[in-house]
C-alpha cells in the first residue's frame, strides 16, 4: 500500500492583510495578547506565536494551555480576544451569545486527529469504534477481549469533562452512553505521561501531542504507541469518507484530511478583535502560509491553505 504525506501549497495573500494595518492607533503587531488555548494543540500554537514574536518584537504574546471550556468562557467574558479551541460552540454557548449580544468571528484554523494510545508494551495494533465505546464505558474491561495475547485490567485515562478532546470524543463516539471510571488526568501531558508509565493504560492525546509529547516529555521509557482505529458503524458515515468505512488507520496527516481516520475533528480560532489589534495580528498569522507550515509540521492538518497529497512509492502504511 502506498504512503502520502501532505505538501502546503504557499501563498502570501493573509500575510499582507496584517500589514496594512500597521498604522491604525491599535496595532496588529505590538502590544500584550494572551491567547487561552486547548492544551490538545498548545505545543503548535506556543510555536506559532514565538514566530511572531520574533517577527514582531513589539508584540508579547503568551499562550496559555487550558480546556476548551475554560477559554471558550475566559472569551465570552470578555478576558481575552483570542482562544483556540477544539470543537465548535455549543448550543449554551451560542445562547449566552444571542443574549448578552456578544459578537465573535470563528476560523477553521486546522485539523487534528484524536489519537488512541496504549502503552508500548501492549501487543493490540488496532480498535475499531464498537470496541472503543465498549472500553470508555466499561463494557469490556479486559485486554484480552481485545487481544487474546495480552492480558490485564483496561484502565483508560481521561481528562476532565471540560476537555474539548474528551467532549469530541463523548459526543462522537458514546453519544448517550455515559464514560466508566477512568484514571483522573489534569492535562493532556497526565495523560501522555500515565499512558507511557503503565502497561494497561489507554487514553485519548491529539495528533499534536504524539508528534511533540516525546520532545516536551522526555524520558527513557518509550513513546506511547498510536493505534490504527476503523469506523465500524455506518450509521456514523457523515464523519468519514464512505470508502473508508470498516478499514483501519494511523492517525497520519493524509488520511485526517481524507477523512479516513475516524477520529478527525477541527481546530477553531475565535475572536473578539473588531479593531486590527494584536489578536487579529496574530490570528492572521496562524492562517497565513507560515502559521499553517507550523501546525503541518507539529501533526496537524492546515485548514486554510490548500494542500497537496503526496504519494510515496510502495511504501507500507
Amino acid at each position: 500500500m502506498s504512503r502520502f504525506f501532505l505538501v502546503l501549497t504557499v501563498g502570501l495573500a493573509l500575510v499582507a492583510s496584517s500589514c496594512n494595518l500597521k498604522k491604525q492607533s491599535v496595532s496588529p503587531t505590538e502590544g500584550k495578547l494572551d491567547v487561552y488555548c486547548a492544551e490538545s494543540v498548545s505545543p503548535a500554537v506556543s510555536k506559532i506565536a514565538d514566530e511572531f514574536m520574533i517577527l514582531y518584537k513589539k508584540a508579547h504574546i503568551t499562550v496559555h494551555p487550558v480546556p476548551t471550556r475554560v477559554a471558550i468562557v475566559k472569551l465570552l467574558n470578555n478576558e481575552t480576544t483570542l482562544i483556540v479551541a477544539s470543537r465548535y460552540l455549543n448550543r449554551g454557548e451560542l445562547d449566552v451569545m444571542k443574549k448578552y449580544k456578544i459578537d465573535v468571528d470563528s476560523l477553521k484554523i486546522a485539523l487534528d486527529g484524536v489519537v488512541v494510545i496504549v502503552n508500548p508494551e501492549n501487543p493490540l495494533p488496532r480498535i475499531n469504534t464498537d470496541q472503543l465505546r465498549g472500553v470508555f464505558t466499561g463494557k469490556i474491561t479486559s485486554w484480552n477481549k481485545l487481544d487474546k495475547r495480552y492480558y490485564g485490567k483496561i484502565i483508560p485515562a481521561l481528562e476532565s469533562p471540560n476537555s474539548g478532546t474528551v467532549e469530541f470524543f463523548k459526543d462522537r463516539i458514546l453519544g448517550n452512553e455515559k464514560f466508566s471510571e477512568a484514571y483522573p488526568c489534569t492535562t493532556m501531558a497526565h495523560v501522555y505521561n500515565f499512558v507511557r508509565d503503565n502497561r494497561d493504560a489507554i487514553g485519548l492525546v491529539s495528533s499534536n501531542w504524539l508528534n511533540s509529547g516525546p520532545s516536551l516529555l522526555p524520558s527513557k521509557k518509550p513513546a506511547p504507541k498510536a493505534l490504527e482505529v476503523a469506523e465500524v458503524d455506518s450509521s456514523a458515515i457523515k464523519y468519514i469518507d464512505p470508502n473508508s468505512l470498516g478499514s483501519y488507520y494511523y492517525p497520519f496527516q493524509a488520511h485526517i484530511y481524507r477523512r479516513y481516520y475516524p477520529l478527525a475533528r477541527t481546530i477553531y480560532m475565535f475572536s473578539r478583535d473588531f479593531n486590527g489589534g494584536l489578536g487579529a495580528g496574530f490570528l492572521t498569522f496562524a492562517a497565513s502560509a507560515a502559521g499553517q507550515r507550523i501546525f503541518l509540521d507539529n501533526g496537524l492538518v492546515p485548514a486554510t491553505m490548500p494542500v497537496q497529497l503526496v504519494q510515496l512509492n510502495s511504501q507500507p502504511l
